[in-house]
């Protein structure tokens, strides 16, 4: 990336992808999500060209979608969302468990140390769990939309600059992203997306776990090179 421009569509791109693959972990399809991503959002979903599996795999996911009637009670549906219900919920224990504290703690339980210090990480960025939330801290999907939340305070920060932006705060939010990113996220997304890939039983989520992957290792490289880690 070599000029505020270029720099400022990787923010705002990353921004989107990170809201799209949050809602795609953190809660169970809807008709209305899946359409969306079949009629735009996976169309405009950031790709590095010099990442060709990544583009086959959004490819692979549109032309899915495509393939399908994705209204209520359709089959089409709810075979994705039985895909979805028994890739990460059960009922019997889920092939592809999204939690971090799952792949990186001996004793595989959730609610212990690693699942008190992703905890502790959102709270130093003032982000915490819906009050009454059961959910580990460590989900997936809350992980996404903790990425999310720095992305989007971002470029938050970056529409309210009236002039120049202060590429100061900038970094310090991304510096913060590539942390969370390297000791948690990346901590366990190989295992994790290998189990989704190997257990999904739709073209959508095999390829949902390839594109996950690609994305965040293709984010901490950009990252490392934005701030000159």
């Amino acid at each position: 990336m070599t000029n505020d421009d270029q720099i400022l569509d990787f923010l705002y791109a990353r921004q989107f992808a990170y809201d799209v693959l949050r809602r795609l972990f953190m809660e169970e399809p809807t008709p209305e999500l899946l359409s969306y991503l079949s009629d735009s959002g996976l169309l405009l979903f950031p790709c590095d060209e010099a990442l060709p599996a990544m583009k086959n795999a959004i490819n692979e996911m549109h032309k899915d979608l495509n393939n399908r009637r994705i209204q209520a009670n359709t089959e089409d549906f709810e075979n994705l969302h039985w895909d979805f219900t028994r890739l990460f919920i059960g009922p019997e224990a889920p092939p592809a468990a999204p939690w971090e504290s799952t792949y990186v703690s001996r004793d595989k339980l959730l609610f212990q140390e690693s699942t008190l210090a992703v905890k502790s990480f959102y709270e130093q960025y003032g982000v915490h769990l819906p009050e009454g939330d059961m959910e580990a801290a460590d989900h997936i999907g809350y992980e996404l939309d903790f990425m999310w939340h720095l992305s989007l305070r971002i470029t938050e920060f970056i529409d309210s600059e009236t002039e120049n932006v202060d590429w100061t705060k900038v970094n310090a939010l991304l510096l913060g992203s590539a942390t969370f990113l390297n000791t948690h996220l990346l901590a366990f997304i190989t295992p994790f997306c290998r189990s989704m890939y190997n257990h999904a039983e739709t073209v959508f989520y095999r390829q949902l776990s390839s594109l996950l992957e690609l994305f965040l290792r293709n984010d901490i490289k950009k990252i490392n090179e934005l701030v000159n880690l």
